[in-house]
Parts: structure tokens; C-alpha cells; sequence
């Protein structure tokens, strides 16, 4: 007969494999007592609390240290093949030789390897629990993100500025996120002190979003896009598609408008429904 304690080598450990030789002494029977106290083995094992015991390579007990008797009746029952109650749930059906023994639900559930389910897959439902965990953080992290980064279209800016919308949605690929890149710079290159003055207000607008829709009817939108907007008129920027792989084409392209925005002429304008504030 072969035993197994599983454990770092603490007193309960020890005690546990005291109890185990007392209790095959009283039977009368030899036993192999291996200690085990490799961690990767204790894991294999399935076992979750230790100090644990093993019979034949079967935990029949985790996390409590059984006295002589209690290490007695498993023996017994499994040299003589006895049927054992399962106590799985509290349940007095009976089971199979080599199923569980436990002597109670909780022993059962930390040691694993009874009808509460096996080690691994315990494991397993703790890894996707902290995956969905971090999954849900991540997404409340990343609507915080783009609700801070889109209440700056809730800022109202003076009458006689170019509003510079970038409307995209929520999901964005990599030419959408290089668009709005792009439009950034040449804003930022091309116009820095109209910038700081307030003469030019950069919005990124998430047209997906049901209190930004408005906007698709708005400036009449067919696709994401870059709009101008100063006082009641507006211009759209739809060729940027075409140029996002020309970058000094692009800057160009998005600086030629904002001139004319800033000098008030352009005959490309069409009539805006709202000012530059947002609603």
C-alpha cells in the first residue's frame, strides 16, 4: 500500500504522516509513505490545500489533518474495495470503490479530486473568471477613455472659429486612426497659434454614439470624414481617403481648407444647421 503526503513540510504535515503510519500499525499493514513536497507536483495532484493525503495516488483528503481513525476507515476501504457513501452536496448515494471518500463537502472541494470536480477544472473557471474580470475593466477603462476624450464637443467656442470635427465610429480601423493622425498634425504643424487662440477647435466625434447621431443628418455624412465648420457654414473633407497614404498631400489638402475657412471665403461651403456649440 502506498501513501502519499502532500505538503511543504510543516508540522501538520508531519503530523498527518504520523497519524498515517499509527493508523497502519493498528491494521497490521505495510505501507510505502512517500512525502511529496514539490509544488509542481502537489498541483498535478489536483490538490488545492495542503496538507493532503493520498492512497494509491487517489487525494482522499485536502486541507485538514485526518486523525488515525479517520486515515483508517480509507485504508480499509481501500484494501477491502468497500462501496463508500459520497458526500458530495450532502448525498448518502453510494458510489464506487475508487470514488470519493472525503468526510466532508468542504474537504471534498479543496481536495478536487471528488464529485466536486477535478483540480484543472477549477483552475481553468478561475482563469476565464479573471480573464472576464479584466475584459470588464478594460472596457470600462476604454469608455471612460473616449467619454473624457469626446467631452470636448460639449465646449462652446466662439462664433468666428473653425471648428475642425474628425467623425468617426466605434469601431476604428488602423487608415481611420491614421485620418484622424494626420488631421491632428496638420492642425497642430500648421496652426498652433490659432490653436492657442481659440480660432480653431479640434473635435473627435463618435458618430456611433446616440447622442452624437445627429451629426451623420446634420452635415449630411455618408461616410467617417473630416468637416470644417465656421459659424453657420461647413465644408467636408471626403477626399482625405484618397490622400491618407500621402501624408504631405493630406497635410496639404486639410491646411489649403483651414485658409479658407480662416479668410472667410469659399465657394465650396454649404449651410451649417447649428453654430459651433455643441448640442
Amino acid at each position: 500500500m502506498k501513501m502519499q503526503i502532500y505538503g511543504s513540510g510543516c508540522d501538520k504535515c508531519r503530523k498527518l504522516a504520523a497519524n498515517a503510519e499509527t493508523a497502519a500499525r493498528k491494521l497490521g499493514i505495510e505501507i510505502e509513505l512517500e512525502k511529496v513536497s514539490d509544488i509542481n507536483a502537489i498541483t498535478d495532484a489536483g490538490v488545492m490545500m495542503t496538507p493532503a493525503l493520498a492512497i494509491n495516488g487517489k487525494v482522499v483528503s485536502s486541507g485538514k489533518v485526518l486523525s488515525p481513525e479517520e486515515i483508517g476507515k480509507r485504508l480499509t476501504a481501500a484494501m477491502t474495495g468497500a462501496n463508500t457513501p459520497c458526500c458530495c452536496a450532502g448525498s448518502s448515494e453510494t458510489t464506487a470503490p475508487d470514488a470519493c471518500c472525503c468526510s466532508s463537502a468542504e474537504e471534498k472541494s479543496a481536495s478536487g479530486s471528488c464529485c466536486g470536480g477535478s483540480g484543472v477544472s477549477r483552475k481553468i473557471l478561475t482563469v476565464l473568471l479573471l480573464a472576464l474580470i479584466l475584459f470588464s475593466i478594460a472596457a470600462m477603462v476604454v469608455r471612460e477613455l473616449n467619454s473624457r476624450h469626446e467631452d470636448t464637443t460639449a465646449v462652446s467656442v466662439p462664433a468666428d472659429a473653425v471648428v475642425v470635427y474628425y467623425f468617426h465610429g466605434t469601431q476604428r480601423c488602423m487608415t481611420c486612426n491614421r485620418i484622424e493622425e494626420l488631421t491632428k498634425q496638420a492642425v497642430q504643424e500648421n496652426f498652433a497659434d490659432q490653436l492657442a487662440d481659440g480660432k480653431i477647435v479640434f473635435r473627435s466625434v463618435n458618430v456611433d454614439d446616440p447622442a452624437k447621431e445627429h451629426y451623420i443628418r446634420d452635415f449630411q455624412l455618408s461616410t467617417r470624414t473630416v468637416v470644417m465648420q465656421k459659424g453657420d457654414r461647413y465644408e467636408k473633407f471626403d477626399q482625405i481617403w484618397n490622400l491618407v497614404r500621402e501624408p504631405e498631400q493630406f497635410m496639404q489638402y486639410i491646411g489649403n481648407g483651414l485658409e479658407r475657412m480662416l479668410k472667410g471665403w469659399n465657394t465650396l461651403w454649404q449651410s451649417a444647421p447649428h453654430s459651433g456649440s455643441e448640442s
